[in-house]
């Protein structure tokens, strides 16, 4: 399959890998009093902190796979993994993203030849498991940094779309309005080759959300 057409699979929210079950965080921001016209506001504080160090994780991660054999990537993908959880902070926020990564991985298996990541027996952050998908894929790493920004856009908006309905052409037309700050972060991320290299920008309200949402007993998504 040409690398295009894997992009949109990557990035199809249907996917049966769990996305489905998270909000990228918006269900507790609306509870928290965040309104819906906010949206597009939300999501590029997300893409300059949260989705950009997601992005870097996972073309760094499929840098490391294409870079290194079966004996050397699990060692070097856990440096990968540990350097994306030392900068993110929050528990809730990384507990989302390692189930994340273990639904992305199941699905991947049935796909790609990603054995050796599956036998490690370890849990990935979600990051990690995206980007060696994207190597086995054939994808580019400006092409895993897209896929990864384009997903977490579409995640919040579908999200918004349940929680606070709305017009669906407005959610089209934020999603459009998205591109620029996506590919500007692809711009950023793209030359990512080292754990040294990958940004740790904070949000400090996002973390603290999804703190919140974790203990909630009323809620729709996961996280």
């Amino acid at each position: 399959m040409p690398a295009p057409y894997l992009s949109l699979l990557l990035a199809d929210g249907r996917l049966p890998s769990g996305a489905h079950t998270q909000s990228a965080g918006l269900e507790p921001a609306l509870h928290a009093g965040m309104q819906p016209a906010d949206v597009p506001a939300y999501v590029s504080v997300r893409l300059r902190t949260v989705t950009v160090l997601d992005a870097a994780t996972a073309v760094l991660a499929r840098h490391h796979w294409l870079a290194f054999d079966d004996r050397c990537r699990g060692a070097v993908l856990v440096d990968v993994d540990e350097a994306w959880r030392a900068r993110t902070l929050s528990d809730a926020l990384r507990d989302a993203s390692d189930l994340l990564g273990r639904s992305y991985l199941r699905m991947a298996a049935a796909v790609w030849q990603v054995q050796p990541l599956v036998r490690s027996g370890r849990i990935w952050c979600r990051p990690v498991v995206a980007g060696v998908v994207a190597a086995a894929a054939g994808l580019s790493a400006e092409e895993t940094a897209r896929v990864i920004g384009y997903d977490d856009v579409q995640a919040v908006i579908s999200a918004a779309l349940k929680l606070r309905p709305f017009d669906p052409a407005l959610g089209v037309r934020w999603l459009a309005a998205a591109e620029a700050e996506v590919e500007a972060m692809v711009g950023k991320v793209s030359r990512v080759t080292a754990p040294a290299e990958l940004p740790a920008s904070s949000a400090p309200q996002i973390e603290s959300w999804a703190q919140r949402h974790k203990d909630s007993e009323r809620r729709l998504f996961r996280a």
